[in-house]
């Protein structure tokens, strides 16, 4: 029997989930979607900004897990950044694949332009004339992390925009951040979700588990007293976010003293908006990494070109 069924029951499925962003990847061990206690990894990324030094750092944390004993297959969730989500509306060119593809691109390059003839486009299979959630990723990007994966010796099941990511782990996590003083629960349906990430807000409606509607826009810091106009805007292009009585939100930006502080006071977040428990796990403050690219100046000579 192999050390990881030893560990974890031959029944288990344990993986390693990584959450890519321009700033940090956050890492944690998970058990058929529960958290391994102590697994969880907050790491910088150096000369952030690129999805390229993401990788590179993602490479560095790879080449770490080389020496420890679980070499678990990983799960790859893409920030929001770097993979654009939106809805297409149903058309008869769906039913097809050989225009179902140039379709959703036409839908994609409305709102991107020209840089989508560089991406790889997928779609849900919503039912027939209903709109589909599109999500666009860079292939250069894909192909990179697949290199990474490969040449450390690692196996990968998915790679995925964080929002899929979020829909397929979120039931065990779907409880706000309890304390005495507060022990509400959410909806058994999860009806919206409000994801953040550094600078970004990507507000989800979902009707029996799928996304009926997205919207991204920018966010600061005080992200927590945002929310409210942030939520309203949505409601004016779509009206019926209005019978929506809970949002379940989801914190993705790095760990600060601050940020943990606030994070343990459910009241910090106003009606109708709960804090779920952190899906990548509760790390401590970011560790920096030196990707070898950056020891030689090779990574950073490529972004000043």
């Amino acid at each position: 029997m192999s050390l990881i069924k030893r560990l974890f029951g031959s029944g288990a499925t344990p993986h390693q989930a990584i959450l890519m962003t321009p700033h940090y990847l956050l890492s944690v061990r998970r058990c058929k979607q529960r958290i391994i206690e102590g697994s969880a990894r907050q790491l910088n990324v150096p000369q952030a900004g690129s999805w390229q030094a993401s990788v590179e750092a993602l490479r560095t944390l790879l080449q770490q897990n080389a020496t420890h004993p679980l070499r678990l297959p990983l799960e790859i969730s893409i920030s929001g950044r770097w993979s654009q989500l939106a809805m297409a509306p149903w058309s008869e060119q769906l039913l097809r694949p050989a225009t179902a593809q140039a379709f959703l691109q036409l839908q994609l390059m409305a709102l991107y332009g020209e840089a989508v003839q560089h991406w790889q486009i997928s779609s849900d299979d919503a039912p027939y004339g209903q709109p589909r959630l599109v999500c666009g990723t860079e292939r250069a990007l894909l192909q990179a992390l697949r290199d990474v994966v490969s040449q450390t010796g690692h196996r990968c099941h998915r790679i995925e925009p964080v929002l899929g990511n979020l829909l397929r782990t979120l039931s065990p996590a779907l409880a706000p951040v309890r304390t005495t003083a507060w022990q509400a629960a959410p909806p058994a349906t999860l009806q919206a979700l409000a994801i953040i990430e550094s600078g970004r807000l990507t507000i989800a409606t979902l009707e029996t588990g799928r996304v009926t509607t997205v919207q991204s826009q920018p966010v600061s810091e005080a992200w927590r007293t945002e929310l409210p106009q942030a939520w309203r805007r949505c409601s004016v292009r779509t009206p019926e976010l209005a019978s929506i009585e809970r949002v379940a939100v989801v914190n993705l930006t790095p760990a600060t003293p601050h940020a943990a502080a606030l994070h343990l006071v459910p009241e910090a977040l106003p009606a109708p908006f709960f804090l779920c428990a952190a899906p990548f796990g509760e790390a401590p403050v970011a560790q920096a990494i030196l990707p070898a690219a950056y020891a030689d100046g090779t990574l950073a000579a490529e972004g000043r070109r």
